[in-house]
This record gives C-alpha cells, structure tokens and sequence, in this order.
C-alpha cells in the first residue's frame, strides 16, 4: 500500500479490509515503524532501478538539478526561494538549476522565476525519456518535496554519481541519503541549513566527488 498514511490505516481498520488481507508491504523502514502498532506482518520492499548505468557524471560541472511533476507536494516553489538566496553570491553566477519535469503548477513556476529575476540560471526543461542525459549534465541533486514514499529520483541521481540534499520528510530521503557520506538530510524547513549546505557541496568539487563516488559504490 502507498499512499496518505491516515487514508490507508483508515481502510486497513475496515472490517473488509482486515478480513481480507493478512500482510502488509510497505516501501520503507519508517513506514514498517508507522504501521508496526496496527498489522503484525509488515515487510519493507523498497523499489528499485531496472537498470545500473555504466557512466558517471563529472563533479566539475556546476549543474544542480531537480526532477519531478511540477506539483505542490514536490516542493519546487519553495526550492526556487532557496535558489534565490545562493544566485545571489558571486561564487554561483556561473552555476545553473534545472528543473526538469511538468505539471500543473509550470505556469506558476515560471512567473516564480521571472518575477524573482531568476531567468538566466534556473532553467525549465521538459521531461526527457532518456533520463541519463540531465542527470550527466548536474553535479548535485537537490530535492524540496514535502512529503514522498520512495523517492526513485534520489536512486537515479546517486546511480550517476550525484551527491543528494533533501529535506527529511516523514518518508522517503532518509531511507536513501546517508547523512554526510552520499550527501545531506535537512530538518524539514530548515530553510537556512538547506542553503548553508547546498552552498558547501557547490564551493567544494572535491566534496561533491568523494560523495558522488560513495553514491556509486552505494547504489550501483
């Protein structure tokens, strides 16, 4: 099951629901601890990557990406803010953001762009079937979501050697990002630790390298 957890625990509660199902499967950890109390057979099955890619990307490369539906729950509104903020330095103005998806909220993205003057370094790119190709242009993976399940963007980006930072949501990023070591965990809305670390692994290519390669050996 996947979904809103008050929504699933909620059916699971029903009659028919206990009548019929006796195991429970679960994309994560901290969902097995969130579910533990109500059904006794619950297993973790995380997904996972069809395929391991055979290329890395170069840490030189002064790229952040971010990948997804262009919705609310994925947090690109507020990822904008914090871009804000670092387009601002001087060490940033070569760097670019590219925000690569679609959704009901592109309009709304867009404007958030222009209005912040924002246009010559976060870029909007549609969704790209071949993937590896805006993964191989980005050094780092940012994400901004408010809520996930098992994020397969954060898998893919450290399949290519991207180290990650992601706000540590009730699921999801903790279950893929080694803190320190294949990038970093945000207490969700820490807005200032967020770009305070964003901005380290972009002033530090060495960084990015050693935990882009721990990335690899992780996930590959």
């Amino acid at each position: 099951m996947h979904g809103n957890f008050e929504a699933c625990k909620s059916y699971w509660n029903n009659k028919v629901g206990n009548q019929r199902y006796q195991s429970l499967v679960v994309l994560s950890q901290t969902e097995v601890m969130q579910w533990k109390n109500i059904c006794h057979n619950v297993y973790p099955i995380p997904n996972f990557l069809s395929h391991l890619p055979t290329l890395n990307t170069n840490s030189s490369q002064k790229v952040v990406i971010s990948v997804g539906r262009f919705s609310e729950e994925k947090g690109f509104i507020r990822l904008i803010d914090l871009w804000q903020q670092i387009a601002k330095e001087d060490f940033a103005k070569d760097w670019k953001l590219h925000l690569v998806g679609d959704g009901e909220l592109k309009e709304s993205i867009l404007e958030k762009i222009k209005t912040n003057h924002l246009s010559s370094s976060v870029i909007i790119k549609n969704f790209n079937p071949n993937i590896q190709e805006e993964y191989l242009q980005a050094s780092i993976y940012a994400m901004t979501s408010f809520g996930e399940g098992f994020p397969m963007v954060l898998l893919e980006a450290c399949s290519y050697g991207l180290p990650c930072i992601a706000y540590d949501v009730k699921t999801g990023p903790r279950d893929i990002i080694l803190q320190d070591k294949t990038g970093f965990l945000i207490p969700d809305n820490d807005c200032a630790l967020y770009v305070e670390k964003l901005k380290l692994l972009m002033q530090d290519e060495i960084l990015r390298s050693k935990m882009g390669k721990m990335c690899q050996r992780t996930y590959s």
